[in-house]
């Protein structure tokens, strides 16, 4: 059985509900994001609330977190309640397709479901939290696009095929790739996963870089360490 709870440095993460698990590559995304520190920050899909609480770890921005299912709604607003940011963050249980604001985001953050059809299961609150039926790519990208300021940051993160095909269409909806991440669970491996960040227009400066969580000795390497070192209890 899972643990129920994922303890970090400053917050704590209470996750009983199927499909809700705190994830390294959660983590890292978390971790790598450079948070926008004026402003408002949209954090779509919230789940447990991680996303929002990593980075308001490292912002005064306030944040919107919004989330389709109402039970995970309610623990994702548990979970702030109970950490030192309970007042920066609001929890909306909203749907993107339907949720409208009055002002633009200064950043906006997803880490999207991305299985298809083929591999759900029996819970319903795990199919939405994993597959990409409730949060499909256009849907994503036409309501971030919408909701972001100009000057904005809109960051996501999918497997490599995934994100291959998000990037192809984001580029052809207006938004440029400022910079991508690929990240490998051990040296040598294939990519894991892939964290990009968009902006609206053209942006010539793009940067590619990569991030290996393990050695071949099966140890944390230097660079996850001193990502993670201000969030992980024991690094």
């Amino acid at each position: 059985m899972s643990n129920t709870y994922f303890q970090f440095k400053q917050f704590r993460i209470d996750q009983p509900i199927d499909g809700m698990k705190v994830t390294t590559d959660g983590c890292i995304f978390g971790a790598l994001i450079k948070p926008a520190q004026e402003g408002k920050i949209l954090d779509i899909g919230t789940g447990t609330g991680l996303l929002s609480l990593m980075i308001a770890q490292r912002t005064n921005a306030k944040i919107d977190a919004i989330e389709i299912h109402p039970e995970v709604a309610e623990q994702a607003a548990r979970n702030i309640v109970n950490s030192p940011w309970f007042d920066q963050i609001t929890v909306l249980n909203q749907d993107l397709s339907t949720y409208k604001s009055k002002e633009h985001y200064n950043q906006i953050v997803c880490n999207p479901p991305f299985f298809k059809d083929n591999h759900k299961g029996k819970s319903k609150t795990k199919n939405t939290a994993i597959h990409d039926d409730t949060l499909p790519m256009t849907l994503l990208l036409a309501h971030s696009f919408e909701l972001l300021m100009q000057e904005g940051s809109f960051w996501v993160m999918y497997p490599a095929h995934e994100m291959s095909l998000f990037e192809d269409l984001a580029t052809s909806k207006g938004f440029s790739i400022r910079q991508r991440t690929n990240i490998y669970n051990k040296q040598g491996g294939s990519v894991f996963r892939v964290i990009s960040e968009f902006t609206k227009g053209i942006n010539p400066d793009f940067v590619e870089t990569s991030l290996t969580i393990k050695g071949q000795d099966d140890s944390y390497s230097k660079e996850f360490i001193h990502l993670l070192k201000d969030y992980y209890l024991h690094l």
